[in-house]
């Protein structure tokens, strides 16, 4: 939210120096009541017009100065009664009733402002008459009757600078932004040093989607005015529209330096969370619970930087205060259920994602993720179902066909999956995890070339995808082609460790290259840490057997029977006689 600066100005009342007295001590007291008005002494001026005034009492000059004194130690009401006594001498004269119209103004009489300035408006009209006037009618919430005094105003007076800023004032509020923008433009023109010109210009900018341009004007209010700390709240709102977080923060830092308000924080929380500063973000919205909790979805964003930090107890705490202040937000208890099933609390959140689908029910997500907590809870087939009911609400939603298609790979409806993946992937063809999956299915469907190309595109969009490596070297095994395979089954070892279903195999690819060094260490490691696996013993039996180490060989394939392997008998009766 922009912070708004409409400052208002009004037009100062003008000392009345000729006075017009006989006696010449009572012209030498108005003199000096003029003298000590000029430095301020308003007490002294005061005592010295009282004074004149004994002498001739009907001088309508010195009941105005004494007005203005009187003013000046914001006793209004004494101001308003000498300028009425002025008017009961001379009730033609404008200049008196535009005086006490400015002093109601002060004293916040704006109707009686406008009383004021509308006779001196019909005895003598001038455009600081209709200026004031149009002020006042702005602070009583006419702005129809306002734009219509500033026009006036300007027909006087065209190069009235101090009347386009107002006008502008009264054309934002009415959501003409063009017109607010001409008239700042030429509130600017008039008076460069304006930074309340700039401040409101930037405003205006801002909501034309300028943000450039806002940066800009609110650069030069701060040049003009180094401690405007609204217009360093708004430049670094300005520059998170343009994405740009970091130069924000160093905004709302000086914002902050200058006035440590909630909204500030606030907005600073946001700017930190963008840039995953989630402890900074919350530490901000910890300030801003204390200086005003009731600021709009704080506990939400908290709990949501809670989630960044696996905080997922102290976010759910967050969101139950949310919910507190807002029922009917889907988002709240979509977040909250998310939270819940991280904690494995799917019963819980199950009830939550319910609640967020009877208040939102075409949002997409909110099925996906009810489907996965479903999943959770083994119920395959309402799973489907709402991953389903998501495609429906949207048919763009990737990760709904994407969860439906590994549920129909699970459920061995291979054709349904690589359809899904088929959409999955037409809708973003930088999806890793899609290739990888559309893998196994081409895989289980006997597509091995296509396979292996889908693995291949898994391991360009992520190179570190270590089972898309070792899923590839178990293709390309099956097409005999052993040295791809070795290669790949190599660079999973280097990226996931030996584990081992990557040994044995790529044991299995170096006995095939008579490569059996190789392939005998390569089984060594696998027994080390899947000692009851009976396709190993096996194995590492039939290759000691090749390499003449019959005791050795026999024995591990007596092993490998003893574990159930059907092979293992015919290799005893074939080499171990």
């Amino acid at each position: 939210m922009l912070r708004k600066n409409n400052i208002i100005l009004l037009i100062g009342i003008s000392i009345c120096a000729s006075v017009g007295l006989q006696a010449q001590d009572a012209k030498m007291l108005s003199k000096r009541g003029v003298q000590k008005l000029a430095t301020k002494n308003y007490s002294g001026a005061i005592q010295d017009f009282t004074l004149a005034l004994e002498a001739n009492p009907e001088e309508v000059g010195l009941y105005v100065n004494r007005s203005i004194a009187k003013k000046g130690v914001n006793n209004f009401t004494g101001a308003i009664e000498d300028l009425g006594f002025a008017i009961e001498i001379d009730s033609t004269d404008a200049n008196l009733f535009f005086n006490r119209g400015i002093v109601k103004g002060l004293m916040g009489d704006a109707q009686g402002a406008i009383t004021d300035y509308s006779i001196a408006i019909r005895l003598n009209a001038k455009p600081n008459m209709f200026f004031n006037r149009g002020i006042e009618k702005e602070r009583l919430k006419d702005l129809d009757g306002a734009l219509e005094d500033y026009n006036k105003a300007l027909q006087l007076n065209p190069k009235y600078g101090d009347v386009y800023f107002n006008r502008g004032v009264v054309r934002s509020a009415m959501q003409d932004t063009e017109g607010a923008l001409q008239d700042y433009n030429k509130a600017l023109l008039f008076n460069p040093k304006n930074e309340s010109a700039y401040f409101n210009r930037a405003i205006e900018r801002s909501n034309h989607q300028n943000f450039i341009g806002a940066i800009a004007d609110y650069t030069n209010a701060i040049r003009l005015q180094p401690s405007f700390a609204s217009a360093y709240f708004n430049r670094g709102y300005a520059k998170t529209k343009l994405n740009n977080y970091r130069a924000a923060l160093l905004d709302f830092d000086r914002a902050i330096q200058l006035d440590p308000a909630a909204d500030i924080y606030y907005s600073r929380a946001i700017a930190k969370a963008a840039v995953n500063d989630h402890t900074g973000a919350i530490q901000d919205y910890d300030k801003v619970i204390v200086l005003d909790a009731t600021l709009e979805n704080i506990y939400f964003n908290r709990g949501l930087s809670k989630m960044k930090k696996e905080d997922f107890v102290g976010a759910i705490s967050d969101f139950d205060q949310a919910i507190k202040d807002h029922q009917s937000n889907s988002d709240i208890y979509y977040n909250r259920g998310v939270a819940k099933r991280s904690l494995n609390q799917n019963a819980l959140a199950l009830v939550d994602f319910d609640k967020a689908i009877v208040l939102n029910p075409k949002n997409s997500d909110l099925y996906v993720n009810r489907g996965l907590v479903k999943l959770a809870l083994k119920d395959t087939s309402a799973a489907i179902k709402d991953f389903t009911n998501a495609i429906e609400a949207d048919s763009r939603n990737i990760g709904a066909y994407f969860n439906r298609g590994i549920q129909y790979e699970r459920t061995g409806e291979f054709e349904a999956a690589l359809t899904d993946y088929n959409t999955a992937l037409q809708l973003n063809p930088k999806y890793a995890d899609i290739y990888f999956n559309r893998g196994l299915v081409k895989g289980m469907l006997n597509d091995k070339k296509g396979a292996i190309g889908d693995y291949a595109n898994a391991i360009r969009l992520n190179p570190s995808f270590g089972n898309a490596y070792y899923n590839r070297g178990i293709e390309r095994m099956q097409q005999k082609e052993y040295a791809a395979a070795i290669t790949d089954f190599s660079r999973a070892v280097q990226l996931m460790g030996s584990k081992p279903d990557l040994s044995f195999n790529r044991g299995i690819a170096y006995m095939q290259l008579k490569l059996y060094p190789a392939a005998l260490r390569d089984f060594d490691t696998a027994l080390k840490t899947d000692i009851g696996n009976a396709d190993i013993w096996l194995n590492r039996g039939i290759l000691k057997v090749i390499l003449k180490d019959i005791a050795g060989g026999c024995k591990d394939l007596q092993q490998a029977a003893k574990l159930g392997s059907l092979g293992a008998s015919a290799e005893l009766e074939k080499s171990c006689k």
